[in-house]
């Protein structure tokens, strides 16, 4: 490896590491960022991050329009070269402050790196998303198979996701212990669990209605006595894999246990909707559903404060922005409920200006 090239790798590691304890990133975000650093390092073939100037950013933003994904062979959506482009121009602002580079980068040079306005406009708009309703998801966990211990583990994972609007990486870092069956909710720990920047909440289990609460009751009363699990076992372990009849590998049940990564959690919510003949959703996809089922409960301000934060937002309005957004229909459907009421008219008003 060239000098320039241990220049480069030793800066970058110090830059993550000041992402890690002196900004208080998550793993999650520091990947990201080394993600995107090791995209622009392969575009400068060896060139060292001192090489950096506003020419060098246009021709990387021109480089990433036209690169393709691996897999289908497609353009890069604008959200992922946007993200790489956000990650990048923070790495070179906080670059240009360092000594050795001060002289060689300015935050004006990195601000080229900036995605354009219409993308970032686009990236940021709060469209509604298709998710599902409590109707399909009701008729869903009633098709579930439960035959095995797995399927039942399976169903109790997609019932409780609606129940407490988890996100799938905390769901799966949970302990027997952290769910109260006496008061109905979830202890979110931040030191222990995966929750989203680490945050220590409690939720109370979501009005999702039908049998929900109850698979999930059932499943923790499985654990308890048939497995003999303690506060201490992962709430839904992992599956346990091993030789069979016929000398390949199967499922042999679970084991105590918890999965190392979410995405055996997601696999697990999509195939089931796919298997129930349901749309395909992401597992977040739940916590529009239970953003959007707020609207039939609550009615003060508290109300929907507290909706709000069982659902893990420290201010209201994060949750209708990233979450409350109403779906075209229904926003024409109200706007022409809107007309038909007509102007509302103030007290203190004799109509006069009413009259053509």
């Amino acid at each position: 490896m060239s000098k320039r090239n241990s220049e480069n790798l030793r800066i970058k590691r110090k830059y993550l590491v000041w992402m890690k304890d002196a900004r208080g990133y998550s793993e999650a975000s520091i990947d990201k960022a080394a993600a995107a650093i090791s995209t622009y390092e392969m575009f400068l073939t060896g060139r060292d991050f001192q090489a950096f100037h506003s020419e060098r950013a246009r021709a990387f933003k021109r480089h990433m329009a036209g690169k393709r994904n691996a897999r289908g062979n497609a353009p890069l959506s604008a959200s992922t070269v946007n993200g790489i482009l956000r990650e990048l121009k923070a790495f070179f602002l906080w670059l240009a402050d360092q000594p050795g580079y001060k002289s060689k980068i300015t935050h004006s040079d990195a601000a080229y790196l900036t995605p354009d306005r219409k993308s970032e406009n686009a990236r940021r708009k709060s469209l509604w998303k298709p998710h599902p309703s409590p109707a399909q998801i009701r008729m869903l966990l009633g098709e579930m198979p439960t035959d095995t211990i797995v399927q039942r583990r399976d169903r109790a994972l997609i019932a409780f996701l609606f129940l407490s609007s988890s996100r799938e990486g905390a769901a799966i870092s949970l302990r027997l212990g952290d769910v109260d069956l006496a008061n109905a909710c979830v202890n979110f720990d931040g030191l222990r669990v995966n929750t989203k920047n680490g945050k220590t909440f409690t939720t109370g289990f979501f009005p999702i209605g039908g049998q929900a609460e109850q698979i999930v009751r059932d499943w923790i009363e499985e654990l308890r006595e048939d497995q003999m699990f303690s506060d201490a076992d992962p709430l839904f372990p992992k599956t346990r894999v091993g030789p069979g009849p016929t000398r390949g590998f199967t499922v042999l049940g679970i084991e105590r246990a918890p999965w190392v990564s979410p995405s055996s959690a997601a696999k697990i919510f999509k195939d089931a909707f796919r298997a129930a003949g349901l749309p395909l959703y992401s597992p977040h996809r739940v916590r529009d559903t239970i953003s959007e089922l707020s609207k039939d409960h609550c009615r003060t301000p508290e109300d929907y404060k507290a909706w709000s934060q069982n659902m893990g937002h420290e201010d209201v309005l994060t949750t209708f922005r990233s979450y409350g957004s109403v779906a075209t229909g229904r926003q024409i459907e109200l706007m022409g409920r809107f007309r038909k009421c007509g102007p509302v008219r103030d007290d203190d008003d004799d109509g006069d200006d009413l009259i053509e």
